[in-house]
């Protein structure tokens, strides 16, 4: 009950966060994410992947946390944008106008801020997966597929979804006033999707982080688990898939090597970064 009437698009919320004069703020998020997915399609082409491999390895890891920051930008910020707008309202009415501004954009970057930290060990994993022998290399993928899976099912990803997907209800429990309080909402927002989506992260991150498709299937489950009323009813579903998938491609790879492109997937991916050994 609690979590359908605080959803993003529950009628009482929607009506706070969609008023005529969240349309610009509303329309600069929507850039900013598209800005991020165009960042990412350019970084994912063939003309991309050849400019990247002739380029050294200095800065790297800075690079690779750069592309990382864009993805979560792109996939993560339209499923936040009914908070932020939500917060602009609640803040313009206690605050007034100017405040308003500062603290959406302090709870944005809070929110990135958090995203782009998570990102250290991807590129961990990124390296290890280029530099492994063939043998862990061919598992850990599906290894990873399965644990994500499984985290669908647990109390953490229901307690986290609970907080993630209620905007309004989020709000009211951590509201505080002033910039530092809105990057503290950024930041706070943030530990709870994280918490939410770790399992689907993880299963990117087993598939390769800059493939579009599976980029844009993650994009779309996360907004509809962050958005839709009634949206705890898709973990489950999704975990049985993700481990589903996970155990065909553990058989796989153990027979007989990884699915066709996978075993090339991550050092293309650090080829990208200009990440070299």
């Amino acid at each position: 009950m609690e979590e359908s009437s605080g959803s993003a698009f529950a009628p009482a919320v929607l009506k706070s966060w969609s008023q005529r004069k969240n349309l610009l703020p509303g329309l600069a998020l929507v850039a900013l994410a598209a800005a991020g997915w165009v960042y990412v399609a350019y970084h994912s082409s063939p003309m991309s992947s050849t400019q990247s491999m002739a380029m050294d390895g200095t800065g790297g890891s800075v690079i690779f946390l750069s592309g990382w920051t864009a993805m979560m930008v792109a996939m993560m910020v339209p499923a936040t944008l009914p908070l932020i707008l939500l917060y602009r309202t609640i803040a313009h009415n206690r605050l007034g106008s100017a405040q308003a501004q500062v603290g959406m954009v302090a709870l944005l970057a809070g929110y990135v801020a958090l995203w782009a930290v998570t990102g250290i060990p991807g590129y961990a994993y990124a390296r290890y997966y280029a530099e492994a022998a063939s043998e862990p290399a061919a598992v850990l993928p599906a290894s990873l597929l399965i644990v994500g899976g499984v985290y669908q099912f647990t109390p953490l990803k229901r307690i986290c979804h609970a907080r993630c997907s209620s905007p309004l209800f989020f709000l009211l429990r951590n509201w505080r006033p002033g910039a530092t309080g809105a990057l503290r909402l950024g930041i706070v927002h943030g530990v709870d999707c994280l918490g939410c989506c770790a399992g689907l992260m993880v299963g990117l991150v087993a598939l390769g982080m800059m493939n579009l498709p599976w980029m844009l299937t993650a994009a779309v489950i996360i907004f509809a688990e962050k958005t839709i009323p009634e949206s705890h009813h898709i973990a489950r579903p999704l975990g049985v898939v993700m481990v589903g998938g996970g155990a065909m491609l553990l058989v796989t790879s153990l027979l007989g090597g990884m699915a066709p492109g996978m075993q090339s997937m991550w050092p293309l991916l650090l080829s990208l970064f200009s990440v070299r050994s």
